[in-house]
């Protein structure tokens, strides 16, 4: 029997199909799965009625030789246009796998992830499937000696399978999204082939021309699934092409593709059919069901996809109360859809096992209920739809400057008339321009609004104090016949001016001379926080040039001459200690200046650290036409020597002090041109940036280049290496071009602060420095205008009142909970073994435990008492020198699982994170990884309950999902966030992996 399933992979037959019909023969009986859970091994009970791996049996006898087909399988479908398409059914996921996948039975994973594609299929995208089988290992194909095994073992109830046969290799699928080009498709396809026939191994030649790389640069969307996770972490088909070539070779990481299983019940024929009983449901006959629930999954898909673009920062801030309640209903309609599938999911466990009799499911789901849910998710999916157009045309009219107006909340209504309109909306007839239209009359008229539009714009380049308004008439009961612009002169829109030269008159050139006001530290209060600031957020690594801009800015903006600074004192906001070279022989003296108001927030003390401690603001005062300030927020910079979790901290700090603002205007990022290597955390940052702001955060980036002296006021290295960087992010591509790159030397300030300490330069000193002051003077007059008039403002998202905050906030400490949680269970294990081995006198620091974290579990509170897990009791210690300290830990790991249940539950089934519940999937990750440190390394005790312990707590974190779905659980999202603000707080979340080759020194 099990050489059969050798050579059916070895021929490549479907792998979805029975291998045996012959029914006396319980090895006949063995069917295949594809492996979702990657924990099953030979002699593993399966249960089919949930598709999930049960407890390993240990079996006394050798298991024959493994077998090594080598495979290779790759296959590109094309989907089609106006059909249905299923992407597991595509990819040929069992029927029965599809049925427990689709009613939420298991959880997606591995290459069923396909299922949460996010894409309608059609006959743009193209599906890329490669299949490599490694090896086959099977059970003896000896009837007797496993009848004789499986009696002796007596597995559970709950079981009804044994997995006689797992094969191991690479199994990847791509979905590729070409562009809606019929001249494009052909070349697409031609370029995909190549793949295609190299990995399937049609073709020992792979090379691309140039024709083939324009072609698959076209391509618009990819998505990668994967039973290897490593895999599915690229972005590209290019990668994987060259990650699958790496590691066909390398055999250790290859992971299950199916599973082979054997039915228990004709080996126990003497049995009530009620034991190990599993019954296949002919899913032939449930079409319709199918179809119900394809349809629910992907309008469910259609409708999360609105809300995954950020609307909140698409419509800045309008609309609050609309989306509010579109994310209300949407939590909603998500639970009641869930509750539906359950249902569905329950009865059909229960047909599978016999305990209900079979009978058409199509019955089950035909009722007014569900006929309501798909009415509303309609409604819900054109409602959300219309706020995701309103929010692209207000996106767009900003960056031309316009401000968008709801003329409701300007009391326009059917009463008013011409004269009335230009009251409610014009303020300054001078400089008020205001398009006055409505959606109707947009969808009407689509080229008439873009040379409104144009015209304005035109007018608005010549003379830059005019302020542009949309005024929108969708939502009130005035009947606008037509397109107009308010006031009615037509000399406002045709008259011709001759431009002027915005570097000479721009508002802020002419008030650098006028400028009386020196710059201000300021605390943030809501109460200044008005749209009257320009808000601009600085980030960058550790010596970057961060404060000393803000002091080089404030008198670049004070002093309109070189000569004008060099008569008088320097404006210096932050302290400063620099060392700079003076004389012939270049003798480098130290330059320090301390102001006691604000010296306590710069720390020279310690190199390699940042030397800002806080985040602090900085206001400006120029003569600005609209009365506006510049407020410039200084940051700790990150990469310094505290590591990766320091500069962590310091981004929610950072994210923390603006939660404050209303809005930032730009987020400039600061670079040494010079560097020869960038710090690896700036991916990070920017991804940060993209999940808090959202990702239109890319247009009010700005990248700052400092010392550029020395690249001859370049970007020089360090701007080619920033695009690579940018090229590399997962995200929409980041704007690097001249007009959001500026190239600073604020050298000169250092040469102005050591004249005022007596220091003494030469003339050629002088004039290095004067060219220095006249380059960064224009690069900071360009920015500011850059600023001002490009940069549609981002609002700041309100923490409390939006479910999608809350939802990154989770995804951001699931790695660090599951690491702490795996942490606390090893040192709890390590305990118990120890205890078993030396005395009762045993010392406290004689334990596993790092005794530098001995404190942490008496310096933590915990807000209850939390119930132990029952498998935990197995770890208890009656030793009393060692009692409470081990309850302590069982204490916090049980607190912690509670934690990482109830983030995860909210997380899926309270927000639209699209991936499930990842702590579960996180949990499955930490036991490949100790699984396989077993495999690679031998299986040490302590190794093996680790492994084990991790099961169990995969295995009652299931549990307790099922048991918040069957209670209907609801968390409050004050209570969501409340536990989060308290897990930020917990110490040794912080320091969730203890090892002592990554503790530096000054990490408290």
């Amino acid at each position: 029997m099990f050489d059969t399933i050798v050579a059916h992979h070895t021929t490549k037959i479907d792998n979805h199909k029975e291998l045996m019909a012959d029914n006396q023969n319980p090895l006949s009986s063995c069917i295949q799965r594809t492996a979702i859970d990657p924990f099953g091994h030979l002699g593993s009970l399966y249960d089919a009625c949930q598709d999930r791996v049960l407890q390993q049996l240990e079996f006394p006898f050798d298991k024959p030789p493994n077998q090594f087909p080598y495979t290779t399988q790759c296959t590109l479908a094309k989907g089609h246009k106006n059909q249905k398409q299923n992407p597991l059914e595509i990819i040929g996921i069992d029927e029965q796998l599809q049925f427990s996948l689709a009613l939420n039975i298991i959880p997606k994973n591995g290459i069923t992830s396909a299922m949460n594609y996010p894409h309608v299929i059609d006959q743009y995208t193209r599906v890329f499937h490669f299949t490599y089988v490694y090896r086959v290992e099977t059970l003896p194909n000896d009837l007797q000696l496993l009848r004789s095994w499986l009696e002796t073992m007596k597995p559970g109830k709950n079981a009804t399978h044994v997995i006689a046969g797992i094969t191991w290799g690479i199994d990847i699928v791509i979905f590729i999204q070409l562009p809606p080009d019929d001249n494009v498709t052909p070349l697409i396809d031609d370029t995909l082939e190549k793949y295609r026939a190299y990995l399937n191994g049609d073709s020992d030649h792979f090379q691309l021309t140039r024709e083939d790389v324009l072609a698959y640069k076209k391509l618009t969307d990819t998505k990668i699934y994967s039973n290897m996770s490593v895999l599915s972490e690229n972005s590209t088909l290019h990668d994987v092409f060259h990650s699958i070539t790496r590691r066909k070779m390398n055999h250790n990481e290859h992971q299950q593709i199916n599973y082979i299983l054997c039915a228990l019940q004709p080996f126990f024929s003497s049995l009530p059919l009620s034991d190990y009983h599993y019954v296949s449901l002919d899913v032939s006959h449930e079409s319709k069901l199918e179809e119900y629930l394809f349809d629910l999954s992907r309008s469910l898909k259609h409708l999360e996809s609105y809300f995954n673009e950020d609307m909140s920062s698409l419509l800045c801030g309008h609309f609050k109360e609309r989306l509010t309640n579109a994310y209300k209903q949407w939590y909603d309609l998500k639970n009641e859809a869930n509750s539906i599938v359950d249902r569905l999911g329950s009865l059909v466990c229960d047909m599978r096992s016999g305990s209900v009799a079979y009978f058409p499911l199509d019955e089950a789901f035909e009722t007014e209920q569900q006929i309501q849910l798909k009415t509303n998710i309609q409604n819900l999916t054109q409602n959300v739809a219309d706020l995701n157009a309103k929010g692209h045309l207000i996106s767009d009219l900003g960056h031309q400057e316009f401000q968008y107006c709801d003329v409701v909340e300007r009391h326009v209504d059917e009463n008013d008339n011409e004269e009335s309109l230009r009251g409610k909306l014009i303020i300054d007839q001078n400089s008020d321009r205001v398009l006055c239209s409505s959606d109707q009359l947009n969808q009407n008229n689509p080229q008439q609004l873009k040379e409104l539009r144009y015209t304005l714009v035109e007018e608005l380049e010549r003379n830059s104090k005019l302020r542009l308004t949309y005024a929108d008439f969708s939502y009130c009961n005035f009947e606008l016949p037509n397109m107009i612009i308010l006031p009615f002169s037509k000399y406002h829109i045709r008259q011709r001016i001759k431009p002027i030269d915005p570097l000479v008159n721009s508002d802020f050139n002419s008030s650098v001379s006028s400028m009386s006001t020196t710059a201000v530290s300021m605390p943030l209060v809501p109460s200044i926080l008005t749209n009257k600031s320009i808000n601009i957020l600085l980030l960058g690594e550790t010596a970057a040039g961060k404060s000393m801009f803000i002091n080089a800015f404030a008198n670049y903006i004070t002093f309109n001459t070189f000569e004008k600074i060099h008569s008088e004192e320097p404006l210096i906001p932050i302290p400063v200690s620099f060392f700079i070279p003076v004389g012939d022989n270049y003798e480098e003296r130290l330059v320090k200046y301390d102001d006691v108001k604000n010296i306590q927030n710069e720390n020279f003390d310690h190199p390699g650290q940042s030397v800002t401690q806080q985040c602090k603001s900085y206001v400006f005062h120029p003569n600005f036409a609209d009365k506006s300030k510049l407020r410039i927020i200084d940051t700790p910079g990150f990469g310094d020597v505290r590591g990766a979790e320091h500069d962590n901290r310091t981004m929610e700090h950072i994210f923390d002090y603006v939660k404050k603002l209303a809005h930032i205007n730009a987020i400039c990022i600061f670079l040494r041109s010079g560097r020869t290597e960038l710090n690896g955390f700036l991916s990070e940052c920017l991804q940060q940036l993209y999940e808090y702001f959202g990702s239109h955060v890319r247009r009010n980036l700005i990248f700052c280049f400092t010392h550029t002296r020395t690249t001859a006021y370049t970007s020089g290295s360090a701007g080619v290496l920033l695009q690579d960087i940018l090229a590399s992010l997962p995200m929409r591509k980041v704007p690097l071009k001249k007009k959001n790159t500026f190239c600073f030397d604020n050298e000169t300030f250092r040469y102005f602060v050591a004249l005022q300490n007596q220091f003494q330069f030469s003339d050629q000193n002088r004039e290095d420095y004067e060219k220095s002051w006249t380059k960064s003077v224009m690069e900071a007059n360009r920015l500011v205008r850059y600023i001002r008039k490009n940069l549609v403002p981002i609002p700041v998202p309100d923490q409390w009142e939006t479910i999608k905050r809350t939802q990154i906030e989770i995804v951001q400490l699931i790695h660090p909970l599951l690491e702490t949680m795996r942490y606390i269970l090893r040192n709890i294990i390590s305990r118990k073994i120890s205890s078993m081995k030396v005395s009762n006198q045993l010392n406290e620091e004689d334990t596993f435990i790092d005794g530098r974290d001995k404190d942490k579990y008496d310096d933590q509170y915990l807000p209850y008492e939390p119930i132990p897990l029952e498998f935990l009791q197995n770890y208890e210690i009656s030793n009393c020198s060692m009692m409470k300290k081990q309850k302590e830990m069982i204490n916090h790991l049980s607190f912690l699982y509670d934690t990482s249940a109830e983030l995860g539950y909210f997380l899926a089934y309270s927000t639209t994170y699209p991936n499930g519940n990842p702590f579960l999937a996180g949990l499955f990750r930490l036991m490949t990884e100790e699984k396989n440190m077993c495999d690679d390394y031998g299986r040490s005790y302590m190794d093996m309950q680790l492994v084990e312990s991790l099961k169990a707590l995969s295995t009652n974190y299931e549990q307790c999902m099922k048991i918040f779905k069957v209670n209907g659980k609801r968390s409050k999202l004050s209570d969501i966030q409340q536990r989060i603000r308290f897990m930020y707080t917990y110490p040794l979340l912080s320091d969730y992996v203890i090892d002592s080759h990554r503790i530096s020194n000054g990490t408290n």
